[in-house]
């Protein structure tokens, strides 16, 4: 691949992450007795003679480090305790020496650079310390604070504007948990922990006095004039009573205070001494600030000196509160490195191949689900309050698989796989299988490989953030272009500056960072999209360590945290409406139209925020990237998958999952559990040396050494899904680039990659217009007795014969009193059933025809052709089809369309029409064009580029199809028994041209045509884009034609 075809720029501004100790320094090898004290003290202060070591185990893990502190002092400890501080400190301790993700100081971040001269590595030792309080230990704080009610009075509240009025309840769609664990020596027992309390709805009674607070305060107001306010509007009850309610609204969550910090508040200590302060709090104030300032004692001791002043830290914050890591700390590494600019162009080669690579089913399932049940229920062009949308009541509730609350919309199953995914899945089984069998860790990709791993032309990810573990023999080696990038198997980011985001105030130029995420986030937006910061209340105080991050833009978009939303550059959830195109989902500002996509760089998981701040979050991204790592797709389940490479990258490593169930069997007797490993890793030729975890959460182990395999068989014991993967060092080039006296260290690059820059002869891509457009609130279900409408459950592959040969029967014998009625196919999680409506007098409709209609239905059943039969409420989509003016001339092209239809099934049911039905769907097309466009109806086709995916299906049947041109589309009917087909044809275009003058909306032509595809064949897309391509085709022939005859 040339560097004239990527896809991408690399930008000149990377991230560097190493970890703290080099990979010969970790001390780990010992062979010991776990269970032996004396051996354990001895091998425990020689992994900590590293005073670096010990701080970095004290900051991840105070209370490993008091364990371990309680062995040098004697305290007695049992076998199994033993055994668990050797393992736990080994962990760590392997973790400082291989793992490049910063956290706490076990690793750290700098910029990195890149030019094509002056080139420089250095990493010292000064590495830099920022310190902060921890996000659960800080909210927990305020929380008590904000529940004493002589703070409360001088604070301001607001309103939570994620609360809403249902029945005689006032509704909070998920709970707040100030409450963090604790901590333990163990993170992953926390996350565990956590992960088990899933916040759901609370509420309490919408009474009068909640009704006043709630008015009083849809802007922030002091609380003290708030209780005023109650006590004049309620005089005769207790004073108690009043400040016992509104302390309890504040607990819950209904009512948000000024007093926590904006996850856009980098030093959120500062914010609340401030605050504090403002409100005449300078007590609490001092308390704080004298917090900060031990705080800033600690961090600006020498990294490995500081372990007295941390303690003392320590113990003063947990005066205020107990928590066992109540200190957040980040590193700025000492380091200054600026490299060549061919390791940016290497990045580019490699994000090219990966998308050319990837599969086209993307899996977001959820998201596609809930698009299109928003269409089903709404439509499309039209915004539906977000609230209202969420609801699960009088909405759609949140989209499956969303936590926070917790939906009960099932959670959608990944889609069918296209040709080409099912033609990619097979050359990699090709590639791998055949690497395995003949014992090759490595599978190469040139070009021919990647042109039949090419994916369907669907666009590629606006932007990107690789990260790469950077490799080379040497600094000199690197130097002269001898180097491998390896990128992560599991982490990387569609949004550049998700990985810079949080560590943004550590680098030296924070608005470089910033004007990267801006221009990253414009070049995936649609033209025109509002660009808004996200901000919102964590669900749990700790995770404001991952998600604070410094706003990039001036927009702000605040969901369930305090905002005056009286600000215009504030917008909150009564300011947000949800709609949909026929491809996506998109927010727009519900007072303008205009569309917004809220933004936040950061890499805390969408899954842990409430369900309203994750829709917010994943919308704009819709039918993006994931993620932009290497996929297997259905591979992956194998045990052994091989290293790819392309060029001097490797795409992903080799990998091999343990999946022999005595090894995971913890009662298993320690000798034939290592019989089993040794078996394991002879059967599938596993290296010594591997990174074992899953996602972000590895750490390299020497399968050799007894306490690395001690190690291994504590992660098998904890999770049932553990991957081996070998280590970038060795399927790159080695680790011996970025060196010290101390050893080599292993590394990471961060690059982000925006747009490749067209050449000077080629025009810039355009990007789709964003969308603006009136909202309006949900549709009221007409539930209107003069519509009778059932949905009848038929497998799709005989949808064609109920409805060519069946159908009929039930139509014969309507009532004269129903003047219209009309059908569509539809497919959902659930199966494929027809939709059926009539319309007409309602004394006829439910005392006549729906006993006509059941019994019509058990003929069905009785042929097996049928299933269930639900009868339902029609909710028109008016504003899809131009309106309330418009709606009963849009019911009538429905209905002589599906008359239509059914005459044109019944004749190729009978063999009297052959065109195929994507041709003939597009002679129809054409037919109910010129209805609406007359003789410039090509120029309604030609307005969009064709798609060149379907464009392929019109060449090939390019002869049949321009004889439409023509005879038109009464030419595919025979000379005889086809005059019921013809007078539908002659009704329905008279029902288009009466529709076409009262619809004002021009765009409603596409839906009809969307609907008559529908109805003639049915739900596929791929079946619907043909038939759209030979419409096109014909429509570009025809204008072709005359413009050659003048």
């Amino acid at each position: 691949m040339s560097e004239d075809h990527a896809m991408f720029h690399a930008e000149p501004t990377g991230m560097l992450r190493v970890p703290l100790l080099p990979h010969s320094a970790t001390g780990t090898r010992a062979h010991l007795d776990p269970r032996d004290r004396e051996q354990v003290r001895r091998y425990i202060d020689a992994l900590l003679t590293d005073e670096r070591v010990e701080e970095a185990l004290a900051v991840s893990s105070p209370s490993l480090h008091r364990t371990v502190e309680a062995l040098r002092a004697g305290a007695p400890m049992k076998p199994g305790a033993l055994r668990k501080l050797t393992l736990s400190a080994t962990r760590y301790v392997l973790r400082a020496a291989s793992r490049a993700t910063p956290f706490g100081l076990l690793a750290g971040v700098a910029p990195v650079s890149f030019g094509a001269a002056g080139r420089q590595v250095r990493l010292g030792t000064r590495h830099r310390k920022a310190v902060r309080p921890d996000g659960g230990w800080l909210t927990g704080v305020l929380t008590a604070w904000e529940g004493d009610l002589e703070v409360l009075r001088a604070l301001r509240v607001v309103a939570n504007d994620l609360g809403f009025a249902r029945g005689q309840r006032w509704v909070l769609p998920c709970g707040y948990d100030a409450q963090d664990p604790a901590g333990s020596d163990e993170p992953a027992a926390d996350e565990r922990r956590r992960e088990g309390r899933t916040a759901q709805e609370i509420s309490v009674r919408h009474t009068a006095a909640v009704k006043t607070i709630l008015a009083a305060t849809r802007h922030p107001r002091p609380a003290g004039g708030l209780l005023k306010t109650l006590d004049e509007a309620y005089p005769n009850v207790p004073a108690s009573a009043k400040e016992g309610l509104l302390l309890e609204l504040v607990r819950q969550g209904f009512l948000l205070t000024e007093l926590r910090p904006p996850l856009g508040e980098t030093d959120p200590l500062r914010y609340a001494v401030d605050v504090l302060k403002s409100v005449g709090q300078a007590d609490k104030a001092g308390e704080l600030a004298a917090i900060g300032d031990l705080l800033e004692e600690y961090g600006a001791e020498r990294l490995g000196a500081g372990l007295g002043r941390w303690k003392k830290a320590l113990d003063a914050m947990g005066g205020l509160r107990a928590d066992d890591r109540p200190i957040q700390v980040d590193m700025r590494l000492d380091a200054e490195v600026t490299l060549d600019r061919e390791v940016l162009r290497e990045a580019e080669r490699a994000a090219t191949a990966l998308c050319l690579a990837a599969p086209d089913t993307m899996p977001t399932p959820e998201l596609r689900e809930y698009r299109d049940a928003f269409v089903e229920r709404y439509g499309t062009g039209r915004a539906v309050p977000l609230a209202d949308v969420l609801d699960p009541h009088t909405g759609l509730g949140p989209p499956g698989g969303y936590d926070h609350p917790k939906s009960e919309r099932r959670t959608a199953e990944a889609g069918e796989p296209s040709e080409r995914d099912r033609a990619r899945n097979d050359f990699l089984a090709e590639l791998a299988l055949t690497a395995i069998a003949s014992g090759e860790r490595e599978v190469v990709l040139d070009d021919a490989a990647l042109d039949r791993l090419r994916g369907s032309g669907a666009p590629p990810p606006a932007a990107l953030e690789l990260c790469a573990h950077l490799t080379a023999p040497s600094r000199r080696s690197l130097d002269e272009g001898d180097f491998t990038l390896v990128l992560s198997p599991s982490t990387g980011s569609p949004a550049p500056g998700a990985l810079f985001g949080r560590f943004a105030y550590l680098l030296d130029d924070v608005e470089e960072v910033g004007e990267l995420v801006r221009r990253s986030a414009a070049d995936s937006a649609r033209d025109g999209a509002l660009q808004a910061h996200l901000d919102f209340l964590p669900l749990r105080g700790r995770d404001a360590n991952v998600a604070r991050v410094r706003p990039f833009w001036t927009e702000r978009v605040a969901v369930g945290c305090f905002a005056d939303r009286a600000s215009p550059a504030v917008r909150g959830m009564g300011d947000l409406a949800l709609a949909a195109d026929p491809d996506r989902l998109y927010l727009v500002d519900a007072s303008t139209g205009q569309e917004i996509n809220p933004r936040v760089p950061t890499m805390l998981d969408p899954r842990r925020a409430p369900a309203a701040v994750r829709l917010l979050r994943e919308v704009p991204t819709m039918g993006g990237w994931p993620s932009c790592v290497w996929t297997w797709g259905r591979l992956s389940t194998l045990h052994h998958l091989p290293r790819v490479r392309f060029g001097r990258t490797v795409l992903a490593p080799a990998r091999w999952r343990l999946t022999d169930p005595g090894l995971f069997d913890s009662a298993l007797p320690d000798a034939e559990w290592e019989r089993r490993l040794d078996d394991w890793r002879a059967r599938w030729n596993v290296p010594d040396r591997v990174a074992v975890g899953g996602g972000d959460h590895r750490v390299e182990l020497d399968l050799t050494a007894p306490l690395h395999r001690m190690v291994l068989r504590r992660e098998l014991g904890r999770s049932k899904d553990v991957t081996a993967y070998e280590t970038p060092e060795d399927a790159g080039a080695g680790d011996g680039w970025l060196t010290t006296d101390s050893g080599a260290f292993s590394s990471e690059l961060v690059i982000p990659l925006l747009p490749a820059r067209p050449a000077p002869a080629e025009s810039p891509a355009v990007r789709a217009p964003a969308r603006r457009i009136r909202p309006v609130g949900p549709p009221v279900p007409r539930h209107s007795r003069e519509w009778l409408y059932g949905r009848l459950s038929t497998y799709a592959g005989r949808q064609d014969e109920v409805l060519a040969e069946h159908l009929p029967r039930l139509l014969a014998a309507l009532p004269p009193a129903v003047d219209r009625w009309f059908f569509i196919r539809y497919a959902d999680p659930a199966g494929a059933h027809l939709r059926l409506r009539f319309h007409g007098d309602p004394a006829t409709l439910h005392g006549e025809l729906t006993p006509g209609v059941l019994d019509w239905v058990e003929q069905l059943r009785d042929l097996r052709l049928a299933g269930a039969f639900v009868i339902d409420g029609y909710e028109p989509e008016t504003h899809r089809y131009g309106g309330h003016e418009a709606i009963e001339a849009a019911e009538t092209v429905f209905h002589h369309d599906s008359v239509a239809a059914l005459e044109q099934l019944r004749l190729r049911a009978a063999g009297a029409v052959t065109v195929e039905p994507q041709v003939l769907a597009a002679a129809n097309y054409l037919d109910l064009a010129r209805q609406v466009h007359g003789d410039r109806w090509t120029g309604w086709w030609l307005r969009d580029p064709r798609d060149e995916e379907h464009h392929a299906y019109f060449r090939e049947r390019r002869a049949a199809a321009l004889r439409l041109l023509d005879g038109g589309l009464r030419a595919t009917f025979p000379a005889e028994g086809a005059a019921a087909a013809l007078a539908a044809l002659d009704a329905r275009a008279a029902a288009m041209r009466a529709y076409a003058s009262v619809a004002a909306d021009p765009s409603v032509l596409a839906s009809v045509l969307h609907m008559h595809h529908n109805r003639l064949i049915g739900t596929s897309r791929t079946s619907e884009g043909r038939s759209l391509a030979v419409a096109r085709g014909l429509a570009q022939a025809d204008h072709g034609r005359r413009r050659h005859l003048g």
